[in-house]
């Protein structure tokens, strides 16, 4: 089982766009994928019109040691994709975490245990605490989606520290370690000398972690969401369609996975 949390220590990076697609990118592929959504605001959860009601979530999953994945993984519309809901009670578990034993590993030790999937994808808080210490400790991967714009990228810089502290000071414990599996540009575009500079430093600082396949600003993913589909769903043939088939291709090949064969 490979798990891969999308994140990045800056708000409004496309994260939840990235989590969404690429799930739905591999789930195409024949691949069982668990999508957990992490955000605060449930954005995954109410993208792919994901109903709770009276349903446990995400945040009974961390803080509710009677609470089993099974209890709390739902189906989605696409096929192979389920997810773990969150809702607004999220941001109260963030503060009931602080006060458990182990804080940092209730959902390794949820999802490890209970599950078997050949993806796991976290849609990840942009705030460094409890929430983002859990994806890290259940992440093997990271995927870093950034802008190119001068915040993004100071910000992106930085977050590489909250990587190594996740893996020196947490990880260490139970030999866990998240690795960089790339540096993804999203809303990309290139038509102005700060964006070429910005572009030029990013190269720098991140060299081969750059994934090939950029994800240009483009409408249909926003109307996506909004539709509650994938991208693959609501404008298959659009660009924005064909850069996330390419950038699933391209993930799936540095992970060296063969896609599985459909019975």
């Amino acid at each position: 089982m490979k798990t891969i949390v999308v994140s990045n220590s800056k708000g409004g990076i496309g994260k939840t766009t990235v989590s969404i697609n690429l799930s739905a990118g591999l789930a195409r592929k024949s691949y069982k994928v668990l999508l957990i959504d992490l955000d605060p605001q449930g954005q995954s959860t109410v993208s792919l019109q994901v109903k709770i009601g009276q349903k446990q979530t995400v945040s009974d999953l961390l803080c509710d040691k009677n609470c089993r994945a099974v209890d709390v993984i739902q189906d989605t519309y696409i096929e192979g994709l389920h997810i773990v809901p969150s809702d607004i009670n999220i941001a109260v578990a963030e503060i009931e975490l602080s006060s458990l034993p182990a804080k940092e590993f209730q959902l390794r030790s949820k999802i490890l245990d209970q599950v078997n999937y050949d993806f796991v994808i976290i849609d990840s808080s942009p705030t460094f605490g409890n929430l983002l210490a859990n994806a890290f400790q259940l992440a093997n991967y990271v995927i870093i989606p950034i802008h190119l714009r001068y915040l993004s990228l100071v910000g992106s810089n930085t977050f590489l520290d909250v990587i190594n502290h996740m893996n020196e000071n947490v990880g260490s414990f139970i030999k866990h370690r998240t690795e960089i599996l790339g540096v993804l540009y999203n809303f990309y575009k290139v038509h102005t000398n700060q964006s070429k500079r910005i572009l030029e430093g990013a190269n720098s600082i991140f060299g081969d972690l750059v994934f090939n396949t950029t994800i240009s600003e483009n409408i249909k993913l926003s109307e996506a969401q909004e539709a509650g589909k994938s991208i693959f769903d609501y404008a298959a043939g659009s660009p924005a369609a064909q850069a996330f088939e390419e950038l699933t291709n391209e993930i799936l090949e540095r992970l060296q996975c063969k896609v599985p064969m459909k019975l």
